[in-house]
């Protein structure tokens, strides 16, 4: 094994706070508020996509979140403006976020604040429609805040197959503030601690828990997670640095460049939305694999990926994305990729040829109230002598579908096919594969792969909704022996890359032992009393493989959420 390669952390240190002065140094034309970010799971993004499917909420783009929540507000108000095209089930969802977001920016939300409530009075504070907060400060010109919740839950799941059943609970409980400084700098922290009670192997099924280093890696009974970032903000931009869940993709089953797929992982993030124009960069701090060195003591090589997109709304009509990634390995952090504006494709090459770089163009069609059509290219590597011949290094995912929101009253109907070629995320260098602690940054499914996905969303009201989705899934894998040693590479494993001596370079999509699955999905949302949320989920899969037959399993779950 090669010697570790050593990072200077003060030189690193000070690289980033001179980038994080330079910005926070520019002028800001104004002051605000709510500098915080929207975690990517808060159900206002489903609610902002329809309204921005629907011609209302023009000024929103699921492409690159979070969001912080003085934009999230900026949206709603702008919805709030056009109150008279919803339905009674969209007006309610409106009231609903526009008390969390607008009332909170304007200091006019009756929140209750349970550290000051009385005992007595608790059970009914709980058990209602207001905003709840263990305790929360405003200074009187808004731009000082602080805000601090209990986060607990409670999850109960089953796993029936023809093997029987299992079945496992886990509990979760922990905290999470926020706020914002001066009206500039937004700040927050989520940790929380769970207990797993029964079966394991079905409790490691959970992409997050297989993962988790105390629960999967040192065979724990508990496991542990925290998010953390904090950032300034002015009118036409923001900078942050932390660790949150994030996204960069169009895509609505997936994303191909940053989805939900990855764990969430340090970052330094700079963003700018001027009019009709957005632009998001990053620069990450990836987990690479597990190696032992002096007498089994662990060591992570250094592992980093850098990413930007910029779109812009083109007359109202589409909505046109360019994106760039890349992947790098076994050095100090390049400034070539810290610049945000940088080509990195020609930066990879002026650096000796040594990085996994990324090339993408999505568009999405803005003038049709009610529909939109949208698609994504993504070039991992081409050369267009060989365009289709099924040369291995034309490496491409496509990613196109259709979303209505206007056929039924109140419900969202989207269809999406995906189209992943062989190798793509994979890299003849070790270390530099498409990954973050072993799974893809981008889609969840492998290369030489695709999926046809459907969904419908119906909001029965604000406080219910419900979701249908259907996968149908075919993978080609790679031949392998008793061993697991490959015997014909079909480009099916993102740490495998072409081997010359041993694979063709003629790589035919889908080719190898196929997998075939289909997925019936039923997700329930009930949020009886505001911040108490119940949800249920029923999962059918029809699995069948070459290789492994055919099998079949039903997947049951029912949790209970506080956010009080």
């Amino acid at each position: 094994m090669a010697d570790p390669v050593r990072v200077s952390p003060l030189r690193f240190t000070a690289r980033i706070i001179a980038v994080v002065t330079v910005l926070l140094c520019m002028p800001a034309a104004s002051v605000f508020a709510q500098a915080e970010h929207v975690e990517v799971s808060h159900p206002v993004y489903d609610f902002l996509n329809r309204m921005q499917v629907r011609g209302i909420a023009s000024g929103y783009s699921r492409a690159a979140l979070p969001l912080e929540r003085k934009e999230v507000t900026a949206l709603l108000r702008e919805i709030g403006r056009n109150r008279s095209a919803l339905s009674g089930a969209e007006s309610s969802l409106w009231e609903r976020f526009a008390d969390e977001f607008i009332a909170e920016a304007e200091g006019t939300q009756n929140a209750v604040l349970l550290f000051e409530t009385a005992p007595a009075e608790l059970p009914g504070a709980v058990l209602g429609d207001r905003e709840k907060f263990l305790y929360r400060w405003r200074s009187d010109d808004g731009k000082n805040t602080f805000a601090a919740e209990l986060l607990a839950s409670l999850d109960y799941r089953t796993l029936i197959t023809d093997d029987g059943t299992s079945n496992v609970t886990l509990g979760e409980i922990g905290g999470r503030f926020r706020g914002t400084l001066g009206g500039i700098v937004g700040y927050g922290l989520r940790a929380t601690n769970g207990m797993v009670s029964g079966n394991r192997a079905l409790a490691l099924n959970d992409q997050h828990l297989r993962r988790n280093f105390n629960f999967a890696d040192l065979d724990k009974a508990f496991f542990d997670f925290a998010e953390a970032y904090v950032g300034a903000t002015w009118d036409w931009g923001s900078v942050s640095l932390g660790k949150e869940k994030r996204i960069l993709g169009s895509g609505l089953s997936n994303q191909i460049l940053l989805s939900t797929n990855a764990q969430p992982f340090d970052a330094l993030q700079f963003a700018v939305h001027v009019g009709a124009f957005r632009f998001s960069f990053l620069h990450g701090f990836l987990l690479s694999e597990l190696q032992l060195v002096d007498n089994g003591r662990p060591y992570y090589d250094s592992k980093y990926v850098a990413m930007h997109r910029a779109e812009a709304d083109i007359l109202h009509a589409v909505r046109f994305g360019v994106f760039e990634s890349v992947v790098y390995s076994q050095r100090e952090v390049d400034p070539a990729y810290l610049n945000p504006v940088n080509f990195y494709k020609s930066a990879e090459h002026a650096g000796g040829d040594r990085d996994n770089p990324m090339l993408g163009f999505d568009l999405a069609t803005l003038f049709i109230p009610g529909w939109q059509a949208y698609g994504s290219w993504l070039i991992d590597d081409i050369d267009f002598s060989l365009m289709g011949s099924g040369w291995w290094g034309n490496k491409f995912i496509w990613q196109g579908g259709l979303i209505n929101a206007s056929l039924l009253p109140n419900t969202d109907i989207a269809v999406e096919y995906t189209r992943v070629e062989p190798y793509v995320y994979s890299h003849r260098l070790a270390g530099n594969q498409y990954t973050h602690n072993g799974d893809a940054l981008g889609l969840e499914i492998p290369p030489n792969s695709d999926e046809w996905y459907g969904s419908m969303r119906h909001w029965i009201s604000d406080a219910l909704w419900l979701q249908v989705e259907y996968h149908h899934r075919r993978h080609g894998r790679n031949e392998v022996d008793a061993d697991g040693s490959i015997i014909v590479n079909h480009g099916a494993d993102i740490y495998q890359s072409l081997d010359y001596e041993r694979d063709s370079d003629i790589a035919p999509f889908l080719d190898g032992p196929l997998d075939t699955s289909d997925i019936l999905t039923l997700t329930v949302r009930w949020e009886p009393w505001r911040n108490i949320v119940l949800a249920g989920r029923f999962r059918y899969r029809d699995l069948r493989s070459v290789l492994d037959g055919a099998r079949r399993d039903t997947f049951l779950a029912a949790g209970l959420t506080l956010e009080l």
